[in-house]
């Protein structure tokens, strides 16, 4: 199994604009058959042993499942860079994403 590990970090007092953006994006995809059958999104709630109300920035995490590497990279292009874009041009410049692509060991 390999998972698509979206991070984004965004400025604390937007997450709960940014988790209504994220969950309308989820159901749009999963709408137009395009959300693999297992995805989650997390948010951290601490750090470091700082609890995340201190922290200026949050970090929330979306993580998707697949089969193999090539189609979470597959996805991620097709599919995920529109999300990608969108994000940047909502939230950008106090805001950012990166991508992991993880294996289940």
């Amino acid at each position: 199994m390999f998972i698509h590990n979206s991070s984004f970090m965004i400025e604390r007092d937007k997450e709960a604009q940014f988790v209504n953006w994220l969950r309308d994006k989820i159901a749009r995809l999963e709408a137009d058959g395009k959300l693999p059958a297992h995805s989650r999104v997390t948010a951290m709630r601490e750090a470091g042993g700082v609890d995340y109300t201190l922290a200026e920035a949050q970090t929330v995490a979306w993580q998707t499942e697949f089969h193999t590497h090539e189609e979470a990279r597959q996805w991620n292009s097709e599919v995920f860079a529109d999300i990608a874009a969108e994000f940047e041009h909502l939230y950008a410049p106090q805001a950012l994403v990166f991508n992991s692509i993880f294996r289940d060991i």
